[in-house]
């Protein structure tokens, strides 16, 4: 750490850094260069415009595990807004630079890159760029001029210079190719959560959560006269509730850039300046837009609602005929090409469902950007409820949100709304499925079910085990006069639930009947059972057919224990006047499966209606689609 004194006002001034070679004089202003043990005078910096940065000189944080300090910053405006650059210094004498705006916070320190860099000129939104053998995406082009500078710098910063960025996304890497210098600068870095950074040493706030204490300047719509408020000075364009105008913040100035197209005057559901919590954050509305996009002839029309949080920056809450989703912008979009139909992110696949030209018709409140009526961005929706993936592109800007579907009740109670919230209609894009959880609870309970079957199926099948109590061979003559035949006796040990007599025969081209009687030898008990069997088959055109089958089987039921013997009486067709032989089979109590599968049908009529139904749904939401056609 080096100690001087400013040249020109005598305050102490201090460089943390050994790269820093400018410094900005705290109470003068002025512009001091370090040369040797000597300052050099180079001029006074501008002033800073008031931000709602919660950032300041002497903060500190860590970004992966390495502590820093902030000593230095660079304050730039462009076409949409303003942002910080913080130069940091880590404590093992590294420096990087810490970008903060429009809710991001980015670390990133300069490379040095070999290979060529495209021009300026030639770059457009989400065009490929390589850099060191990496494929990277254009998401933003922007011409930025500098405002001023503040504390330690390792270059001159001067008021009033412009530069030609671009910003490149991908691998979960943020590039910034600055064309200051030819070649370019390359700055590679990463988004980073406010809390991940664990910043302290920040600006006095109001209160815990709120924003530094900067008071709300007051004024009067330039136009109508209307009183206006603006709350932070991060706030570019501000729209006149009253008259329409969309008005224009520049330091101290206000203009009136445009009168809003509107018919009617907009009442937002959700007031302007609601406060409330939503996934963990404290947000304030200070924003209110409509949108609209044309499709067969027809404009479909949605709100927006701009939320503010000093700490996570901007959020969106959309809402299109009663449908809610919260939205942010997201760090590290997917790569695909305009138009895919299919794509993933974060292991999610999402499925492009709505694309179009998305159009401002109405502005009421604070953006910080320079928001216009007719502005128009090129528009795509990706869905995976309850997940919505969205891609604007412009001119000079490509960018990406994910929203998640929210119930307009838990946004009602959230920000203290009395009034009941727009009564959704019709299926939305990225709405949950309510039969989809319905669904797999029936599944689940439906294979618990199948499986507790198959166990009681299977302890019939090895608990009772089944026996097979006779097996012999009858031959069945059609020159027999008595045409019936008896089996040798077999012993019935125990009571059977159920006897199977199974007659499996080579008959062929013919048919059979059959009148099986089970005797009880001692009682003399009969039971008696009666069946036809037939068999053809044969060669038509060169293609083998066959009809029927050549065995069939015969059930007694409650059989008491006893000594039986089976007397078979036949009669042969005449179709065929060869022997046929009967393999005779008698099974004590065998396991039945037809009650099993007949209870496995009936179980699964349940989740195949539940199927049904969650499929009904989803064809409803298809139907919605402009590019699936409604499948």
């Amino acid at each position: 750490m080096k100690r001087a004194t400013c040249p020109s006002c005598g305050a102490p001034v201090v460089f943390r850094s050994q790269a820093s070679l400018y410094v900005v004089c705290d109470f003068c202003r002025s512009i001091l260069l370090r040369s040797g043990e000597d300052l050099q005078n180079l001029g006074r910096m501008a002033d800073l415009l008031e931000d709602a940065s919660l950032l300041q000189i002497g903060s500190e944080g860590s970004f992966r595990a390495h502590h820093f300090a902030v000593i230095g910053r660079i304050q730039l405006r462009y076409a949409a807004g303003t942002w910080n650059e913080w130069h940091i210094l880590f404590d093992d004498g590294r420096s990087a630079w810490l970008a903060e705006g429009a809710g991001e916070y980015i670390v990133s320190a300069q490379v040095p890159v070999h290979d060529p860099l495209p021009a300026f000129a030639t770059l457009s939104p989400e065009a490929p760029v390589m850099v060191d053998g990496r494929r990277f995406t254009v998401t933003d082009l922007k011409t930025a001029r500098c405002i001023a500078g503040q504390g330690e710098l390792p270059f001159k910063v001067a008021a009033g210079y412009d530069v030609n960025t671009a910003d490149l996304r991908g691998h979960d890497r943020f590039v910034t190719l600055d064309y200051s210098e030819d070649p370019p600068l390359v700055f590679v870095g990463q988004v980073v959560a406010f809390a991940d950074l664990q910043l302290t040493n920040l600006r006095p706030t109001a209160d815990s959560g709120g924003a530094p204490q900067i008071a709300a300047r007051a004024f009067n719509c330039p136009h109508c006269a209307a009183p206006l408020q603006i709350h932070s000075p991060a706030i570019e364009r501000i729209g006149c509730d009253s008259c329409g105008s969309i008005i224009g913040v520049e330091n101290e100035n206000l203009r009136v850039l445009a009168r809003a197209a509107q018919a009617l005057r907009e009442v937002p559901w959700l007031p302007l300046g609601s406060q409330g919590k939503l996934f963990g954050d404290d947000w304030e509305v200070i924003g209110f837009m409509r949108r609209k996009t044309e499709a067969e002839g027809s404009d479909y029309t949605w709100s927006e609602y701009l939320l503010f949080n000093v700490r996570a920056g901007f959020a969106w809450l959309i809402e299109y005929q009663g449908h809610w989703n919260f939205a942010r912008t997201l760090a590290n979009p997917p790569a695909l090409a305009r138009g895919q139909v299919r794509c993933q992110h974060e292991g999610r696949e999402y499925k492009l469902f709505s694309r179009g030209r998305a159009e401002v018709s109405y502005v009421v409140g604070e953006f910080h950007w320079q928001v216009a009526v007719g502005e128009s961005c090129q528009v795509e929706d990706y869905v995976c409820p309850p997940s919505m993936l969205s891609r604007e592109v412009t001119a000079s800007e490509a960018s990406w949100s994910l929203g998640e579907y929210v119930d307009g009740s838990a946004i009602a109670a959230a920000f203290s709304v009395s009034e009941a919230p727009p009564k959704p209609i019709g299926v939305y894009a990225n709405q949950p499925n309510p039969l989809a959880e319905t669904l797999r609870r029936t599944c689940r309970l439906f294979w618990r079910m199948a499986l507790a079957a198959l166990l009681v199926q299977l302890a019939f099948a090895f608990l009772l085990a089944s026996e097979i109590v006779l097996k012999e061979q009858l031959v069945l003559s059609p020159l027999s006069e008595e045409a019936s035949v008896s089996s040798r006796e077999f012993v019935l040990k125990r009571r059977a639930r159920t006897l199977l007599v199974r007659h499996q025969t080579d008959l062929s081209n013919n048919w059979l009947e059959l009148s099986t009687a089970l005797i009880e030898k001692n009682t003399g008990e009969a039971f008696v059972g009666e069946q036809e069997i037939s068999h053809y088959q044969g060669v038509d055109e060169g293609e083998s057919w066959s009809e029927g089958s050549p065995s069939d089987d015969v059930v007694f039921r409650a059989v008491p224990p006893g000594t039986y013997y089976l007397v078979v009486e036949y009669e042969l067709g005449k179709d065929s006047s060869q022997a046929v032989v009967d393999k005779l089979e008698v099974e004590r109590d065998p396991v039945a499966w037809s009650n099993f599968v007949l209870l496995l049908i009936f179980l699964a009529i349940f989740p195949l209606v539940a199927r049904w139904r969650s499929a009904a749904f989803e064809t409803r939401r298809w139907n919605e689609s402009d590019v699936s056609g409604g499948s």
